[in-house]
């Protein structure tokens, strides 16, 4: 391989490692060697990692190398076509992130839909002002960081539910025409015609929500005539403010737009900026490129939200864990003391677990779990906390609960138990069950959830050791005062000291 001079005059290999502060590495491609030169020049200011090649397949062997950020291609490509580099790129899931730009000759028109159909995120001039072009990495920039948030540093592969996420999207996305003539976007509307998975609204029909849309979020197709940047970029602060309004994926046409309505586009949040002529043909690409986009980031979105919720989920019985448990637990003591009422905690036992797990088999140990959890579920209040916090043993924690209701709670739990037998594999085969049940009335001070449940754990055994089927209680009760809150929370105590106080230890 023949060194070649770079920005400089200096003689360097066709990799070109530009070392700054600012994270990236953007890849060049293009097969004119004074175009990549150029190139590399301009973009050596901004701070970025920067490599060339002059063909695709050292392209392909820098990519799986460096995995650069950013992709410039050349629209003219001697070897193979600028779409089918892209096209094969795209099929790599590892390079569904990398941003891929276009660039073309000042003027050119023709092929643009299909590059940005191929997956292109930009097809842009080779003469676009620097400002502006730095402006458009910067947006696309902000949208792959966003992923990799969403991602917390994993593979979208290795996220259970994202891959099938696009292919599993059902339903029309929003898109909003927001221009400030409303002849001028029915107009727009019309010449654009029908795209698959989206449904057009205006401005005006679209709040607060289209109404066979599946989610608020959308996208949004906005105007900025000459003459009217200002009022355009107010119809879009206003719709930014409502409620999702930000996370909409934006298309700006600005037709005839210099370079600083330009950058105010991509500081408004635009995913992609057009400043040629209208072309239905090019919006639709851009439409379905960021359609995917919106939808690519709804299904991070969900498998996030899925993954939290299955830290704190029980994923046998559907039940929250001890994770959730611990500090919801917390959560209500400290309430109780604020409020000055009273927190019963319960843990149950299912009886004989071990025999129904040797006699039946783990499948049916495992249904009895279930049985057990729902009956348990059917017969608590709204508000009461139910958890399973180890193999055959739930907590129930029950706010704003006086001894007497705690033990009717736990006794109607014992009867619900007893009387709802479980439904074996099999002709009229029924499983019968108990449980124990241990309660512990939490005081008025800092105890800590731990306490509580060994609390109610130390009264578990105690109904073991009376032959199971039965509830147990330990407990210090005592009404809170006004002292036991004045203390917490660091205020003066009133001088009457507080009435004598109860204890009682009922095993």
């Amino acid at each position: 391989m023949q060194p070649e001079p770079d920005a400089r005059g200096q003689d360097r290999q066709t990799v070109i490692l530009v070392r700054g502060h600012m994270p990236g590495r953007i890849l060049i491609l293009d097969d004119n060697m004074t175009r990549r030169i150029t190139l590399a020049a301009r973009l050596s200011g901004a701070f970025y990692d920067i490599l060339v090649a002059s063909s695709e397949g050292e392209a392909h062997a820098i990519i799986d190398k460096a995995r650069p950020g950013v992709i410039l291609v050349a629209d003219e490509l001697v070897c193979q076509p600028a779409a089918a580099f892209i096209r094969a790129l795209r099929a790599d899931p590892e390079h569904r992130s990398t941003t891929i730009f276009v660039l073309t000759a000042p003027g050119g028109q023709n092929g643009r839909a299909d590059l940005l159909m191929a997956g292109a995120d930009e097809v842009l001039p080779r003469s676009e002002p620097d400002e502006v072009f730095r402006a458009r990495l910067r947006s696309h920039e902000r949208s792959r960081e966003m992923v990799r948030t969403l991602q917390m540093g994993g593979d979208e592969g290795q996220m259970p539910g994202l891959s099938e996420a696009a292919s599993q999207f059902q339903g029309k996305i929003a898109v909003t025409l927001m221009l400030p003539d409303a002849d001028q976007a029915e107009a727009w509307r019309a010449a654009i015609g029908p795209v698959e998975g989206l449904q057009f609204a205006l401005a005006r029909e679209a709040e607060p929500a289209l109404p066979h849309a599946t989610e608020r979020s959308g996208l949004v197709l906005l105007g900025v005539l000459p003459g009217a940047e200002h009022r355009a970029f107010r119809m879009l602060a206003e719709r930014s403010a409502q409620p999702d309004g930000d996370e909409d994926e934006l298309l700006i046409l600005a037709p005839e737009a210099d370079s600083a309505t330009v950058i105010a586009g991509y500081e408004a949040g635009a995913g992609a900026v057009m400043t040629g002529p209208f072309d239905p043909a090019e919006i639709r690409a851009r439409l379905i490129r960021l359609r995917d986009r919106l939808i690519r980031r709804r299904g991070l979105h969900r498998a996030l939200k899925d993954g939290l919720i299955a830290a704190v989920t029980d994923p046998l019985t559907g039940l929250h864990n001890r994770r959730y448990a611990l500090p919801q637990l917390a959560r209500l003591s400290a309430q109780a003391l604020v409020a000055e009422q009273e927190l019963a905690v319960l843990v149950l036992d299912l009886d004989h677990f071990k025999q129904v797990n040797d006699a039946h088999g783990h499948g049916v140990g495992d249904l009895a779990l279930r049985s057990m959890a729902q009956t348990l579920q059917d017969n608590l209040r709204p508000g009461d906390l139910i958890a399973r916090i180890g193999g055959e043993e739930f907590l129930v924690a029950l706010p704003q609960t006086e001894l007497a209701a705690a033990r009717k709670i736990a006794a109607r739990l014992c009867r619900a138990v007893r009387e709802t037998p479980v439904l074996l594999p099999g002709p009229q085969q029924r499983l019968r069950l108990t449980v124990s049940v241990g309660l512990a009335m939490a005081p008025p001070t800092d105890r800590a959830p731990e306490d509580l449940i060994a609390a109610a754990d130390k009264a578990l055994y105690a109904a073991k050791g009376r032959g199971r089927d039965q509830v147990a209680l330990l407990g210090c009760r005592r009404k809170p005062t006004r002292r036991d809150f004045a203390e917490r929370v660091g205020a003066t105590p009133p001088a009457a000291p507080p009435t004598g106080t109860q204890m009682r230890f009922l095993i």
